[in-house]
């Protein structure tokens, strides 16, 4: 990547299934005045190393990460990554889709995250999905946050610390 390509927002969607299947949606847009990504484009063999990189990087970041369903560790695994453009060429965003499978029971599970704790560079949210019927029991987190029904919806600001140990309680 380039030092001129300017983080700008990170989106994540999350789609939780009844089997304890987790599918993630990660995005972040970035600001590329240079055109970095744009360039790569005209070289396939670049651009493929580009992807390669990113995808190792963030699988690299999900290794660092714990993540637990119901007291078993789980482990989140990238399985596509991309480069797109959001309406102009120096407005480009990476997309990772990233999937792991947990251990349901019936009535109150619990999902764990334990990241390092840091400074945003940019707004974020994430949105949780959760199956229909499902009650949001708690959230234990720095972001803010709402529920709607079976929907979790956080967010945080640039400046804002986010990460250290994260829980979504919730009922099936």
């Amino acid at each position: 990547m380039s030092d001129n390509v300017i983080p700008l927002y990170a989106h994540a969607f999350f789609s939780v299934s009844c089997s304890g299947e987790f599918h993630q949606l990660l995005t972040y847009d970035y600001y590329d005045p240079d055109e970095y990504y744009l360039n790569l484009e005209a070289n396939p063999q670049e651009y493929e190393r580009e992807i390669e990189k990113l995808w190792l990087n963030m699988q690299g970041y999900l290794e660092e990460e714990t993540n637990i369903v119901n007291g078993k560790k789980v482990y989140p695994k990238v399985i596509y990554t991309d480069i797109e453009f959001r309406g102009s060429e120096n407005s480009p965003f990476i997309l990772w889709v990233i999937s792991f499978k947990g251990e349901f029971r019936k009535g109150e599970n619990v999902y764990v995250t334990v990241t390092e704790e840091e400074f945003l560079e940019y707004d974020c949210d994430a949105i949780w999905t959760f199956p229909e019927g499902c009650e949001i029991l708690s959230v234990t987190t720095p972001m803010e946050y709402e529920i709607m029904d079976n929907i979790l919806i956080l967010w945080a600001r640039k400046g804002d610390k986010i990460g250290g140990r994260e829980e979504i309680r919730f009922r099936l």
